[in-house]
């Protein structure tokens, strides 16, 4: 059985909709993401692996991102009915309801719903084929990220006021969640009874979006006794930062070994990497290392600047303290 990959493209001109992402104008936003996308699905057709992107508005996506029959991208366009209160961060995000109920309605099969700024790196291993094979669910726990940078008893509140439950505090990354059809219509349900709490809550909350919703509703479907793998720990997935964050990261060795790489600190990096004829995985594994390598080049002078710019203050500080007194 073949896994079939989503992507989520929604667009919302007036909204707080770009995540880790600096731009000039909206017209910008969009060719980045729509290049993330080319990006992803020309590293998964070198598996033979599908991909398709979900959107509210196919005609200013193939406008803007150049993309027509010849595209190596699908476009499809599905309604949304989610509602989201206007000037929300992360607004765009908060459709991916929309995108769980359109995945819940197909046929039988086995599909993956993946942020946009993620690149197949390897060929899938006999761990997540033997899941798929199986028709057994996957997300992505990211808890030993949240719980270093914000403090498991915050995660465990918010939680516990989202789901009506007294939680165990377990967060789930919004860039990989997969499983058959009937996976995601128990996920949609448990979702849309715990909604109205998430945004009565949503004020009080460490972090707004679908990870929130999300990971109230696998939490109380674990507790139904349905057993979701966490595609983290077996290698399928993975989250890398390539800017300073808080909480301990593995070495980027550790990463390149596996699956599919979420890199939100790097979606320009691939925008422009998506122009580019790739033929294999290891070149793009390739490309992305010696970005790597350049932006900790460039942090390093930075670094070495400042300390010499500290150091000839603090010289000059010195000098003019021992006039003063001689």
């Amino acid at each position: 059985m073949i896994m079939q990959v989503f992507g989520l493209l929604h667009l919302a001109d007036d909204q707080k909709s770009a995540m880790n992402l600096s731009v000039t104008d909206f017209r910008e936003q969009i060719l980045i993401y729509a290049n993330n996308a080319k990006n992803m699905s020309k590293s998964l057709a070198l598996n033979g692996i599908p991909y398709t992107v979900l959107t509210n508005d196919r005609s200013i996506i193939q406008d803007i991102a150049s993309i027509d029959s010849n595209s190596s991208l699908e476009l499809i366009e599905i309604p949304f009915s989610t509602k989201v209160p206007s000037g929300t961060c992360f607004y765009s995000a908060h459709y991916k309801l929309d995108a769980f109920k359109y995945i819940a309605s197909l046929a039988s099969g086995y599909y993956a719903l993946c942020d946009l700024d993620m690149i197949c790196i390897n060929k899938p291993s006999s761990c997540l084929q033997n899941l798929i094979k199986a028709g057994i669910p996957m997300f992505y726990d990211i808890s030993d990220q949240v719980i270093p940078a914000y403090g498991h008893e915050i995660i465990i509140s918010d939680l516990s006021k989202i789901g009506k439950i007294d939680s165990e505090g377990r967060w789930s990354g919004g860039e990989f969640i997969a499983g058959p059809p009937e996976f995601f219509a128990s996920l949609v349900k448990e979702i849309e009874d715990i909604y109205n709490n998430y945004i009565f809550s949503i004020s009080s909350l460490h972090h707004v979006g679908d990870e929130a919703y999300t990971s109230a509703a696998l939490e109380k479907l674990r507790r139904k006794g349905m057993y979701i793998a966490d595609a983290g720990t077996i290698g399928i997935v993975g989250r890398y930062w390539s800017i300073k964050v808080l909480h301990p990261q593995k070495p980027f060795d550790y990463f390149k070994n596996l699956f599919l790489l979420h890199l939100p600190a790097d979606k320009k990096f691939l925008s422009e990497l998506a122009e580019r004829e790739i033929g294999s995985l290891s070149e793009f594994r390739a490309h992305y290392q010696k970005h790597q390598q350049r932006k900790r080049s460039r942090i390093v002078t930075k670094v070495k600047r400042a300390a010499l710019f500290l150091r000839d203050y603090l010289r000059a500080l010195l000098n003019k303290a021992l006039n003063r007194t001689g």
